[in-house]
Formats: C-alpha cells, sequence, structure tokens
C-alpha cells in the first residue's frame, strides 16, 4: 500500500542497493545461507555477490560460519534496529494510514494509547460528514469501556487486564467482568473489537490494535452515528481498519508471523 507522503526517493545508488539485497534475502525460513544461495535467490553473479558479502562482513552487518562458510545476519543490523525503533512516534507513524482510512470511509479516525492504566486519545481524523461524532484530543477514558480500550487492553499484562476486571467487578458485578474477558479473549482472536454504543449512546465504531516489536503500542478506531454504522458498512470498513493496522505496525517494527489470516466478521 502506497500513500502520498511515503513515496520512496528515485535516485538509487546501484551498488548500495544490491547490498541491501544481499541483507533482504536473510528471512525466517533462510536465516543462513551459502554464497552460491545467496548468488542464485539474487540472480547475481558470485562474484558481484562475494564483494558485497566481504564489505557487509567488514562493517558487522552480515557474520560467517568458520566451519560451514555460510552466512547469517550480523549484530550490527540489531544495534541500529533498536535505534530505529527507539525513535519511531506512534502518532507520526499512523498519520497517513489515518487520512488514508479517512478518505476510504469518510468517518472520524481516532488514535488511542495506554498511558498508566488510562486510554488516551492523542490523534484524530474528522468525518467529512456534518452529522459526526466529535472525539477531542486528549480524551482519556477507562479502557475495559469502548473498542480501542479494549484492543489496548487486550495486549496488555495480566496486572492491567485484572485491574480493569477488578473495576467492573466493583461498578457492575460479576457478569460484566466476565464479559470483558471473555471479549479480550476474543480480541486476540480475530484482531479487532466492535463498540457496540457502550460508552457513548448512538455511537457506533470498530477498532484494531497496533503493535511494536516490543508489543501493543496503539489502537486505532473508526466511528459514527448508528445510522451510518449498520452491520453492512462494518463489514465493508473492516478488510481497510486490518490492512491499514497491519502496515502500519510494520512501520513501527512489528513483524508478523506470517500473511494475514482470513477475516471472520462477527459483531
Amino acid at each position: 500500500m502506497a500513500y502520498p507522503d511515503s513515496e520512496p526517493n528515485t535516485e538509487i545508488l546501484g551498488s548500495v542497493s544490491k547490498a541491501l539485497d544481499v541483507l533482504e534475502a536473510f528471512s525466517h525460513e533462510h536465516s543462513e545461507m551459502a554464497l552460491g544461495e545467496i548468488a542464485l535467490k539474487l540472480n547475481m553473479g558470485k562474484s558481484t555477490v562475494h564483494k558485497l558479502l566481504q564489505t557487509l562482513l567488514v562493517r558487522g552487518f552480515v557474520a560467517q560460519d568458520s566451519s560451514t562458510r555460510r552466512y547469517r545476519l550480523g549484530l550490527r543490523n540489531w544495534q541500529l534496529g533498536n535505534l530505529a525503533v527507539g525513535s519511531i512516534d506512534v502518532r507520526e507513524v499512523a498519520a497517513p494510514y489515518m487520512r488514508h482510512l479517512a478518505a476510504l470511509t469518510g468517518e472520524q479516525l481516532t488514535l488511542w494509547v495506554y498511558e498508566t492504566g488510562w486510554a488516551v486519545c492523542v490523534d484524530r481524523v474528522d468525518s467529512r460528514h456534518r452529522v459526526r461524532n466529535y472525539t477531542r484530543m486528549g480524551t482519556v477514558e477507562k479502557p475495559e469501556d469502548f473498542a480501542s480500550g479494549r484492543c489496548l487492553l487486550a495486549f496488555s499484562g495480566d496486572v492491567e487486564i485484572a485491574n480493569a476486571s477488578e473495576r467492573l467487578l466493583r461498578a457492575r458485578g460479576e457478569y460484566a467482568a466476565d464479559i470483558l474477558r471473555k471479549r479480550l479473549e476474543t480480541i486476540r482472536e480475530r484482531g479487532y473489537e466492535t463498540n457496540p454504543g457502550d460508552l457513548w449512546e448512538e455511537i457506533r465504531a470498530i477498532a484494531a490494535p497496533l503493535f511494536g516489536h516490543l508489543g501493543v503500542v496503539g489502537a486505532i478506531s473508526v466511528s459514527g452515528p448508528e445510522s451510518r454504522f449498520d452491520e453492512g458498512a462494518i463489514k465493508a470498513m473492516l478488510p481497510h481498519l486490518l490492512e491499514v493496522t497491519r502496515e502500519a505496525s510494520i512501520k513501527l517494527g512489528y513483524i508478523p508471523d506470517g500473511p494475514s489470516p482470513p477475516i471472520e466478521w462477527s459483531a
């Protein structure tokens, strides 16, 4: 998926591009490879690949097993990767994806993060409709009370989930706490959550989590008046939301286990 403010620079230096091709040839399935395997995979000559590997070896981007002569990624990639991930701003990364999704749906997009037991709205793209809901940036809510918050909670630690369950238990009883636990389990299974008017009356929403390299870092929600959010409308929005959150998560350092699973809809 390409976005207007993330177009690649077309001025590419060939030798640098080839060196990066060598690094990107490694994967979970091909974590160690011989010179010939890399050359075959990239459709390059062995002499060219050998020169590139020697340069990368000296700089620590690849390592070589002295007995098998096979190559693997070096620790320098990990060091730079940690620096890159540490400098990522969730709002900055999510913004173009949110604008893209807002253009597709016409509805309000909000970005929520988890902060010391609360869900906080840190960014918003307004709906283009006259009749619309409005979530103020900086809004703070209990995560158990709405879709984005539950997406954050579902992938948080046991202590956070226990605290939310305890709040519900005191406020609404055992049944509500049990329902929360079941909803969080469902979110972990299907990757999204709906908001059946449970916090804001007559407002419907659908939300999905954002992940970084260490776990959940946020949640994106599409929301609007109940009159525009019937089951058909939400089902149509869902694939776009899941694609956007997956792509943004990869930008944030998340490494998917494999291809996206089939989308299973349920309210």
